[in-house]
């Protein structure tokens, strides 16, 4: 049972972060006005989470012109798809209770 606690690691499943990572999920590509729309919270409280889930490997980032502005979208790696969906699994297996 001692992988049940260490499955995640804490840049994963910190709970901001979780919320982001389940919305890039989602929507794919999401900017930091529509994190911060979604999430809540400050400029700097956000950017301090999509930093972390950056140089954990779990977000990538671009540029993108929206109208006449640039702005940053990120969206999830291939590793952090492959985390999320582990996530997933992880879920279903303990609400079908199979950790027992």
């Amino acid at each position: 049972m001692p992988e049940l606690y260490t499955r995640f690691d804490g840049v994963f499943f910190e709970k901001t972060r979780l919320s982001m990572l389940t919305v890039l999920f989602e929507e794919e590509a999401v900017s930091f006005n529509r994190f911060k729309k979604i999430i809540g919270g400050t400029d700097g409280a956000i950017y301090t989470h999509i930093e972390k889930l950056l140089k954990a490997g779990y977000v990538g980032k671009r540029r993108e012109i929206a109208g006449n502005a640039a702005q940053t979208v990120y969206f999830l790696t291939v590793e952090g798809k492959r985390e999320f969906r582990d996530y997933l699994k992880f879920l279903k297996t303990m609400i079908q209770g199979g950790m027992k």
